[in-house]
C-alpha cells in the first residue's frame, strides 16, 4: 500500500523536492492515511507538511469532535493545521445549493486560499472507490467526456496520491499502523446521492466485476485522451474564428459539431458558467448554426447576429453622463477620456483626423455620456445626418455594446462617438488657432 502511494506520486510527478504540501484532513480513514504516509516520506522529499480542516457545522457536536480530533492528531505529529469554521447550512440556503455542493465549494475556496498564501500544493484523499462513485454520479447528471474521465490525478495545485488505492486497502493501512480515525455518521446513511451510489450501486457492480475500479480507470484514461484531443481542437477553432466582436459564425460552422460543442463549453467556462447541461449546449449550438439569441441563464446570453457569434455577460449599469472640462480627465469603468488643449503646428492635414475636434464646440452643456434616444450625428465627409441607432446598425456594432459606448454631445447633437467618429461640425477648421485632442485609453 505504501509503495502504491509512492509509485502514484512519482508516476504523476505530484511532488518536487522542497514542496509545501497542505493535507485536506477530514479526520476519516482516507485523510488520516494520507497524512501519515506523507509524514513518513517528508524527509525524502524535504516537505514542508501542513494540514487543513473545514468544519461544515452540519452534525453538531460530532462536527466539533472531528475538528478537535484533527487538531490533536496534528499536535501529536508536530504538524501545523489550519481550521475553517463554515455555516454550510446557511450558505447553502442563501445560494440555493445542496449541502454536498455547497460544502465542496467552501472546501475548495479554502484550499485555493491556502495554496496561494503558502505557495503550496493541496493533497486530497480521494481514492479509487471515490473515482468510481464520481463517474457514476456524473453519468446520471448527463456529464461531458471530462465528467466521465473521472477524478484528475493532478489538477493545478491539487494532488491526489491515494487515487489508485481502494477504500479497503486504506482501512488495512490504518490497521497496520494502528491509526485512529473518525467515522462520519452521514456516510452510513443514504441521505446523500453519493452514499446511495456507494451503498447500493457499487456493491452490485463489484458482484459483476470485482475489479471494477481498474476497469473504470482504464475507461477514464481513454476518455481523458479523447477529451484532451477535442479541447485542443476546440481552442484552435476559437483562435481561427476570432474577430474583434466575437467569433465568425461561418468559421465556427466549418468545424465538426463535436468540436464546436466543446468550443461552446470553453466559452461558457470563460464566462464563469461551469454547471451547464447538454440542453444548454445544444440550444447554443443552434444559435451558432441558425443565428438569433437565447438567454443561457440570468445575465448570460448567446448571440449570433451579422455573422458574429458571442457569449454576452450582461450587466445592469446605470446610465452614465458627466460634463466635460478641457484638460481634466474623466474615468468611466476601465477607460480614461481627456480633451487636451493643443496648438496647431506645422501642416494642418493631421488635425482633420478623429483624434482632434474644434475648440469652438466647447460649452458648459458639453457632456460625455452613453447614447440617448434621438441622438444624431453628421459624420465628417459623408454629408448626411443620421440617427446613432441607424449608424450603429450600419457599422455592425453589437447590440449589447451600444449602450456602453461613450459619445461627446450637446443635447442630442453628437460631436464624437466611440467606434463611430467625429461630426462635420466638430472638425478643426484651418483658421483655428487652438483645438482639442481626444485622448481615449483603456487600462
Amino acid at each position: 500500500m505504501a509503495n502504491l502511494i509512492e509509485n502514484t506520486i512519482e508516476k504523476y510527478n505530484m511532488l518536487e523536492y522542497g514542496d509545501t504540501v497542505i493535507v485536506a484532513l477530514s479526520g476519516g480513514a482516507d485523510s488520516v492515511c494520507l497524512l501519515h504516509n506523507l509524514n513518513s516520506i517528508k524527509e525524502k522529499y524535504n516537505l514542508n507538511l501542513m494540514a487543513c480542516h473545514v468544519n461544515h457545522n452540519l452534525r453538531g457536536k460530532e462536527s466539533d469532535k472531528d475538528m478537535k480530533f484533527c487538531m490533536e492528531l496534528c499536535r501529536q505529529n508536530n504538524i501545523e493545521i489550519f481550521v475553517k469554521n463554515a455555516d454550510v447550512d446557511a450558505i447553502s440556503r442563501e445560494q440555493k445549493l445542496s449541502h454536498e455542493e455547497c460544502g465542496r465549494n467552501v472546501r475548495y475556496e479554502y484550499f485555493t486560499f491556502l495554496s496561494q498564501k503558502y505557495n503550496g500544493k493541496i493533497a486530497t484523499a480521494h481514492n479509487a472507490d471515490d473515482n468510481v462513485e464520481t463517474v457514476i454520479y456524473n453519468m446520471t447528471r448527463g456529464a461531458s467526456l471530462r465528467g466521465l474521465s473521472g477524478i484528475p490525478k493532478v489538477r493545478g495545485k491539487i494532488i491526489r496520491p491515494l487515487l489508485f488505492s481502494s477504500r479497503e486497502e486504506i482501512e488495512e493501512y490504518c490497521r497496520k499502523y494502528n491509526l485512529m480515525y473518525m467515522t462520519d455518521s452521514t456516510n452510513l446513511t443514504d441521505e446523500y446521492t453519493r452514499n446511495k451510489i456507494r451503498h447500493r450501486v457499487i456493491p452490485v457492480l463489484k458482484e459483476i466485476n470485482p475489479s471494477v475500479e481498474n476497469t473504470v480507470f482504464q475507461m477514464n484514461s481513454t476518455l481523458s485522451e479523447i477529451a484532451e484531443y477535442l479541447e485542443k481542437n476546440a481552442h484552435l477553432l476559437l483562435k481561427i474564428a476570432k474577430c474583434s466582436d466575437g467569433y465568425l459564425s461561418k468559421k465556427l460552422n466549418d468545424a465538426n459539431a463535436v468540436v464546436l460543442k466543446e468550443a461552446i463549453a470553453i466559452l461558457f467556462a470563460e464566462n464563469g458558467f461551469t454547471s451547464y447541461s447538454s440542453k444548454q449546449i445544444e440550444e447554443t449550438l443552434s444559435v451558432v448554426q441558425n443565428g438569433g439569441k437565447i438567454n443561457i441563464r440570468k445575465n448570460l446570453s448567446a448571440v449570433n447576429k451579422q455573422g458574429v457569434f458571442r457569449i454576452v455577460a450582461l450587466d445592469n449599469d446605470d446610465f452614465y453622463t458627466k460634463r466635460v472640462v478641457p484638460d481634466k480627465p474623466v474615468v468611466y469603468k476601465n477607460r480614461l477620456f481627456t480633451l487636451d488643449t493643443v496648438k496647431i503646428k506645422g501642416k494642418f492635414e493631421k488635425y482633420t483626423s478623429n483624434n482632434y475636434i474644434s475648440g469652438d464646440i466647447m460649452s458648459d452643456e458639453l457632456t460625455l455620456r452613453n447614447r440617448l434616444a434621438g441622438d444624431t450625428i453628421k459624420l465628417n465627409k459623408r454629408g448626411v445626418t443620421k440617427s446613432l441607432k441607424k449608424l450603429m446598425n450600419e457599422l455592425k456594432i453589437p447590440e449589447e455594446q451600444r449602450d456602453k459606448l461613450l459619445v461627446l454631445a450637446k443635447g442630442n447633437e453628437v460631436y464624437w462617438g466611440e467606434r463611430i467618429g467625429i461630426s462635420e461640425s466638430a472638425v478643426v477648421k484651418e483658421t483655428d488657432k487652438e483645438c482639442l485632442k481626444i485622448v481615449f485609453t483603456e487600462f
